[in-house]
Parts: C-alpha cells; structure tokens; sequence
C-alpha cells in the first residue's frame, strides 16, 4: 500500500495520512469552540470528517474567526459564517468524497479527493484541497478544480 493508500471519507471511518499512520478525530467539541489540536493535518482532517457528517455547527470551529478566506473557480468567501452557511446549502450534491493523497508542508494541508457528485445526472470530479492551519483553525482554503459543470449553477458568483 504506502503510497498508494486510498482512504474514503466516510462518517466514523478511520483517516489515515500517507505514511498510513491514523489522524485524531475528535468527538466532542472544545469548551470554546475553537478545537482541541493545532496539528494542521489532524484539524483538516475533524473539519472534513464534521463537513461530511453534515455537521455545519463542528466544522465550523475549524475555521478561523478573523481573516478567514475561501476561493474556488465559482466562489470566493471572506467570511467564515458565509462559507459555511453556503457549505451547508450546497453540500446536498456530494454523494461520497474519497481521499486519493494526502501532503503535508509545515502549515499547508493538501488533500487529493475525488468528489462523486449529482446535478441533473451523476460524476465524479477531481478536486485539489488546499488547506492553510494557524493557531489550531483553518485559515484559508483553495479547491482548485475543473468548474465547466458547476458554471450554470453559480453564475455571476467569480
């Protein structure tokens, strides 16, 4: 396996980095939001293992108060209650998310995922999941990814 490690995101499933050594999860919110760890893979990791749960109100205690930023090809959030709150109205399309890679640079987080979708039909899209960690909390993502389906659904948006 090594490198090659496919872990699939899925509610209470185990998550793994490359070297195949497993992240902490973590069950119970901090006293004040703001999460237990400030290792930055095992903060992505809880914010997406929260998003996928639909867990909106967890996840967003990943996210930093104060000079929060988001940017995809069809959206652009400053505000971490906006990205969530669109997070939570948008996510309805994602049938299943699977990680394909994992890296790790100090602060930097980036997750290869394949996102297995349905508009009108169907798909699957490969998505680059840039996530920057400070003092505990996400502090900017970037999803670089093909947007030529989502176009429509979004205009005007970037």
């Amino acid at each position: 396996m090594g490198d090659t490690l496919i872990a699939p995101v899925l509610k209470n499933a185990p998550y793994w980095t490359n070297q195949g050594k497993p992240c902490n999860i973590f069950s119970e919110p901090a006293h004040s939001g703001t999460p237990l760890e400030s290792d930055p893979l095992s903060v992505v990791v809880a914010y997406f293992a929260a998003r996928d749960a639909f867990d909106y109100e967890r996840a967003r205690t990943f996210l930093a108060d104060e000079g929060f930023a988001f940017e995809s090809p069809i959206m652009r959030f400053n505000s971490a209650d906006d990205f969530i709150q669109h997070l939570s109205l948008a996510s309805g399309i994602v049938q299943s998310v699977e990680n394909r890679k994992v890296f790790v640079d100090g602060a930097d987080v980036c997750h290869f995922q394949t996102y297995r979708v349905q508009i009108s039909e169907k798909f699957s899209i490969a998505v680059a999941h840039w996530a920057r960690v400070r003092d505990g909390r996400i502090v900017r993502i970037e999803a670089v990814f093909d947007a030529s389906a989502y176009r429509e659904l979004f205009p005007g948006k970037v």
